[in-house]
């Protein structure tokens, strides 16, 4: 198993549009980096991050029904983690409608949508992909 950049926007979007993700706005973010993890050399799932001074947007984390189960989302959140903090992010937000839970035990904590910063509202992701039903989480960096 390995993490590595994102070769091609394309991929991502292949990955992500079967899962029901946004890809309607992968690309217009020049601070947007993508990471996908590899198992035996194939592709199992893809996560990506939108930094934004000192925050940090989880964006589209997936894997492969076939490869869950075995850690590899939590070592992709975790790489995003990391590579956010390198890069000066003192937080890291995302939107779920359906995983609070989960990243619940990665460390992230629910908050209220207007107490996110203005930088993460001003995102496509919180302003217009993501319902406004959907949980906003946050873990420090």
């Amino acid at each position: 198993m390995h993490i590595i950049p994102a070769p091609d926007l394309n991929i991502v979007r292949q990955l992500l549009q079967p899962a029901g993700l946004p890809i309607e706005d992968i690309g217009d973010n020049p601070l947007a980096r993508f990471y996908l993890i590899e198992v035996d050399s194939k592709t199992a799932g893809v996560a990506g991050v939108e930094l934004y001074a000192t925050d940090a947007l989880l964006r589209s984390l997936m894997v492969r029904p076939e490869y869950r189960g075995r850690g590899l989302a939590a070592q992709l959140v975790g790489h995003i983690q990391q590579a956010a903090a390198a890069q000066g992010a003192k937080a890291l937000y995302l939107l779920t409608t359906d995983a609070a839970e989960y990243f619940k035990r990665l460390g992230f904590f629910a908050i209220a949508r207007d107490a996110a910063p203005d930088s993460i509202r001003r995102t496509r992701e919180f302003s217009h992909l993501c319902p406004d039903n959907a949980t906003l989480l946050c873990r420090k960096l």
